[in-house]
């Protein structure tokens, strides 16, 4: 059912496709982001315009806000959301982090590069480690995506977070432990274990589901990142253990995680660890710094087998994708395309636009040239576009969505083209502005 197959590569890159039960998924691929089950404002219709090869659903806030049993009944997340496609669904895990130490530090998955560690006096570079920041910024309109891909924590200042960089998760926020995860949202309490978030995740009936895991800080210390690792480590043994000895009607494929944070030797055991397990892919996971990606994703993938599909969890900046692509990634998931189209964010092949700006009030061309989306193919001007964003905010929202989904779309068609072609350095000095 779940065969994973690479037609073609180029130098470290590869593409083929991986079959599932809703159909064959070209790689390399973007799941777009549908948190709760289907994307957000999009209705029935419009969804199928977008028509995306992949989404990706969020148990952590299907679990919270009591979803699950709703979608279970209605036979999963396909007949739910009337998406008749692949369907991932992570596992709840960097959610958790969110509230714990994604919040004390004010980080998500990629850090800007400056030197962390001559911003934090009290701690210096271990061997093998990498170097970042704090600095990091909600994906919004005028300001990058190089963010919390889930949480969109603001970051912190280096004084903030100096004095809070490690040993132990604040308990009143997210209390960790061997059997699982203890935590408060919107003041109450829920708990998360390997096996809970497995049955969740079964009960959703997602194509492909990840394994439990800590997703720790840049910030933490080397003892705590090994700590919570073999923690990961433990329950991932876990998850393969309830994934294959509950049957749920589902046709699954499960993901392990690999995880380590920024030093080089716990991602190397990681990777060899996980990647001897039984899964029928992997997930690289984690925050890290954003010019240390390539390193980080040389170390993780060291110990996976090469014959199983490959996914960069919460990365969808342009140059990440490319960076990651280049590294062997075949799969990958973010809100990019949707949370920038909700404020006004037009992605185009020149670089993005602000539809809000004053220079757009009379600009009547089409958002891109030859595009190829719904939206432009309606022959919808930025004019309107922006007009509606003014007037009638959340149509503008809409059509923003539609374009978005359909230009990432297209960019990881033109990314398998390349390989085949054994030109994507060229495809990525095409789109020079995103770098």
């Amino acid at each position: 059912m779940f065969e994973f197959k690479i037609k073609n590569s180029y130098k470290k890159a590869r593409s083929g496709f991986f079959n599932t039960p809703h159909g064959k998924l070209e790689t390399p691929n973007l799941a777009i982001v549908a948190t709760h089950g289907k994307i957000k404002l999009l209705n029935k219709t419009e969804h199928l315009r977008a028509n995306p090869d992949l989404i990706i659903a969020n148990t952590f806030h299907l679990f919270v806000n009591n979803k699950v049993k709703e979608i279970k009944g209605s036979g999963g997340l396909h007949q739910w959301s009337s998406f008749q496609k692949p369907i991932m669904t992570d596992s709840g895990g960097f959610q958790v982090f969110s509230l714990g130490w994604g919040k004390i530090h004010g980080i998500g998955k990629v850090l800007e590069q400056k030197n962390f560690f001559s911003l934090n006096p009290l701690r210096s570079p271990q061997r093998g480690e990498l170097t970042c920041s704090p600095a990091c910024a909600e994906a919004s309109a005028g300001r990058s995506a190089r963010s919390s891909i889930f949480g969109g924590h603001r970051a912190r200042s280096p004084a903030q977070v100096s004095d809070k960089r490690n040993f132990s998760v604040p308990e009143k926020l997210v209390k960790i432990s061997e059997d699982g995860v203890i935590f408060d949202f919107n003041g109450k309490n829920f708990e998360l274990t390997p096996e809970k978030s497995i049955k969740i995740q079964k009960d959703l009936g997602a194509d492909i589901i990840f394994t439990f895991d800590e997703c720790t800080s840049p910030f933490n210390s080397y003892a705590y990142t090994k700590k919570a690792m073999e923690r990961t480590h433990r329950w991932a043994i876990r998850c393969l253990n309830f994934f294959h000895s509950h049957s749920h009607g589902h046709s699954q494929s499960l993901f392990g995680i690999v995880q380590g944070g920024i030093f080089e030797d716990l991602r190397k055991k990681s990777s060899k660890f996980i990647g001897s397990l039984a899964f029928n892919g992997f997930g690289i996971g984690g925050s890290f710094g954003e010019k240390q990606m390539r390193k980080v994703l040389n170390w993780s993938l060291s110990g996976l087998a090469e014959d199983k599909p490959r996914h960069l969890l919460g990365i969808g900046k342009i140059k990440d994708i490319f960076i990651a692509v280049k590294q062997g990634i075949d799969l990958f998931d973010c809100v990019v395309p949707t949370r920038e189209a909700r404020h006004a964010v037009l992605y185009t092949k020149a670089g993005k636009l602000n539809i809000e700006k004053e220079i757009f009030v009379k600009d009547k061309k089409m958002i891109e040239k030859n595009c190829q989306c719904w939206v432009c193919r309606q022959e919808i001007s930025r004019q309107e576009i922006r007009h509606y964003f003014k007037t009638e905010r959340i149509y503008g929202q809409r059509l923003a969505t539609l374009h978005n989904i359909y230009f990432f779309k297209n960019l990881f068609r033109e990314i398998r083209e390349a390989i085949i072609d054994k030109r994507l350095e060229k495809l990525e000095e095409e789109y020079y502005n995103y770098r």
